[in-house]
């Protein structure tokens, strides 16, 4: 019966010698059973016996006894050797090599841009991924736009109180007749899940500061702490603006959506029931403006939450 494993895998390797070395069939069998032909099974048979020279396979101290094999405590794997040719007819010649590389150490952009100067400007053939593949095997891209690393914060706090942390994000839509956009600058209070949002046609930080301050007035408690994600419209200027207004800001990790699930989930609330609508029909911002005025006091006042034990965020902020 044969093996399960692919002939040509490691664990169809280390099977096949085990059953030659250890269990001691004859060649032809462990072929037939391993689905491999036998000059194949020979080739490993050898390549193992030179990779293994140092192991004393021998009992000398019983020569009289036949010969016994000691296999235990080493590998049975088997180095693959690679399979990449030496050279080929299309290979990218080293003159071309240089050139992309003289290229990208000129203009500073990226593959597209370098690939569109070498095949129009210089009058060169080459393909955009040759270019990518020159790029990435001489580490091109390593420093590349690299995000801006911040120091790991501790676990985020459990708010026992309004105003203790709250959480900001902005998210946008395209209006489909005029093109333009509308940026949506909300936040929540994680404790009694009081909500705000601020319509804007641009994103700037001094206009996501803006919306927490307003929050602040609407809800008619101080604010603690803000967090936020590493947004642009989330830097600097942001943070010095909640500084001078005596409010901490901590930023979620990088690649850990989670950090500010409450914000997420409320963003898809707010287009579910309010805005979505809006993404496949234009709506006057004066308008839009009044039927969110109208939703926030819906959400905020009437709208029971399962986070809060099916209360209002009224409702906590008055047991509170």
């Amino acid at each position: 019966m044969r093996t399960n494993s692919l002939p040509l895998q490691p664990k169809a390797r280390a099977t096949a010698l085990r059953l030659l070395l250890v269990d001691r069939l004859p060649l032809v069998v462990v072929a037939h059973k391993c689905g491999i032909h036998r000059t194949t099974l020979w080739r490993w048979k050898r390549k193992w016996e030179l990779l293994n020279q140092h192991i004393q396979r021998q009992n000398y101290n019983r020569p009289s006894r036949q010969k016994t094999i000691n296999l235990h405590g080493y590998s049975w794997s088997i180095v693959t050797e690679s399979s990449r040719p030496h050279s080929h007819p299309r290979t990218i010649s080293e003159d071309l090599v240089q050139t992309v590389l003289r290229v990208r150490a000129t203009l500073k952009r990226c593959a597209e841009v370098v690939w569109h100067h070498i095949t129009t400007v210089l009058g060169k053939v080459v393909s955009l991924s040759s270019v990518r593949r020159i790029l990435r095997r001489h580490h091109c891209f390593d420093g590349a736009r690299k995000p801006r690393l911040r120091p790991d914060n501790p676990r985020r706090p459990h708010p026992t109180g309004p105003g203790e942390l709250v959480q900001t994000d902005t998210i946008h839509h395209v209006d489909p007749f005029s093109g333009g956009r509308l940026y949506y600058y909300t936040v929540i209070d994680l404790f009694t899940r009081m909500a705000y949002t601020k319509i804007a046609s641009r994103i700037l930080p001094g206009l996501a500061a803006a919306a927490v301050l307003e929050a602040q007035a609407a809800w008619g408690f101080r604010l603690q702490m803000v967090q936020a994600d590493n947004g642009p419209e989330y830097g600097r200027h942001f943070e010095q603006v909640m500084r001078q207004c005596d409010i901490a800001v901590r930023h979620s990790r990088l690649g850990r959506p989670n950090d500010n699930a409450h914000i997420e989930r409320f963003n898809r609330t707010l287009q579910e029931e309010c805005i979505g609508g809006y993404w496949r029909k234009s709506v006057p911002l004066p308008r839009q403006r009044q039927t969110l005025a109208r939703y926030l006091d819906y959400y905020n006042n009437e709208r029971v939450h399962l986070g809060i034990q099916l209360r209002t965020p009224a409702g906590m902020l008055q047991r509170s």
